[in-house]
């Protein structure tokens, strides 16, 4: 009796099975392709060493079933042993406990292929070695991370070309450095950075990853310290403003370049305005500013 190498049907010969060809057929045939198209079993990973997945001649198998769910707690690594023919396994891995499951060949020698727990995977035989039927991507979690897939609403979709001119409409609000090898247009509207509020201390400390512009009361005599994350070419404003006491001075560290070497002297009148204008020349590998070119204009105020 003669059996396919694949899901192990039975071959019936001409003129075998006299009067019981119409049993054959249906336990040794159709039941058997059956299992192999659409059965299910699970399998406890509750016992000790690897889980052979074997499939009988012309019989109904755990091993020739499509789906295959695995059940119960890993107490330790599990192999499982699929038979050396090709096919397609999909495999759901419901077990608990910190242990890999994977699946080999019988007898294959090959390093087989792990099923993630929680995921449903699709697995393939190829009669020497069991490999991922797809990517990983279904066994990846939703996230942010290098190794997540993103979580990208219908809108974020419709931006995500890296390729070819694209309008985009409605507001976008970028977390991170946003970076252009090519010029930058605006044809209609405005393009600006929203004043952000310096912390007025004895050293005052720009951090410019804020904003370009920034703003200031002194409270008390104030010395401008060493801007953090800077980045050569990054120009602003700074605006200076006395407290309702007045005669703040304004001195500075030695990153800040004026023009001749001479530093500029702060207007000390009360509610007075100065403006620093600056561009920063050079940087740290820490992107704290080593050299920071600056102009200050004084007494900012209505004509009379």
């Amino acid at each position: 009796m003669a059996y396919t190498s694949r899901i192990k049907m039975n071959k019936q010969a001409t003129g075998a099975n006299a009067n019981t060809w119409g049993s054959v057929l249906n336990t040794e045939v159709f039941s058997v392709a059956d299992q192999a198209i659409a059965g299910y079993t699970s399998v406890s990973v509750d016992v000790s060493g690897a889980i052979v997945l074997s499939v009988t001649d012309g019989a109904v198998s755990r091993g020739r079933n499509k789906l295959i769910e695995l059940k119960g707690t890993l107490a330790s690594a599990k192999v499982f042993e699929v038979p050396a023919a090709s096919r397609e396994y999909t495999i759901i891995n419901s077990t608990s406990g910190s242990f890999a499951c994977t699946f080999k060949v019988t007898g294959g020698g090959d390093s087989g292929t792990a099923v993630a727990q929680g995921y449903v995977s699709k697995i393939y035989s190829n009669a020497t070695s069991v490999n991922p039927a797809t990517g990983d991507a279904a066994q990846r979690t939703v996230g942010i991370g290098a190794a997540n897939v993103p979580d990208a609403s219908l809108a974020d979709i419709r931006y995500s070309q890296v390729a070819g001119d694209q309008s985009i409409t409605g507001s976008k609000i970028h977390t991170s450095l946003v970076e252009s090898n090519s010029s930058i247009k605006v044809s209609s509207g405005r393009a600006y950075a929203v004043p952000y509020k310096l912390t007025d201390a004895a050293s005052v400390i720009l951090s410019l990853d804020e904003s370009n512009t920034f703003f200031v009361t002194l409270a008390g005599n104030r010395t401008m310290g060493f801007p953090l994350k800077g980045r050569a070419g990054q120009s602003g404003l700074i605006y200076v403003y006395q407290d309702g006491t007045g005669s703040r001075t304004l001195s500075y560290v030695s990153c800040w370049k004026f023009s001749g070497g001479t530093a500029p002297t702060a207007t000390t009148s009360i509610n007075s305005c100065d403006i620093i204008s600056y561009n920063v020349r050079t940087v740290a590998a820490s992107l704290t500013v080593t050299a920071i070119d600056a102009e200050m204009k004084t007494d900012f105020k209505t004509p009379a």
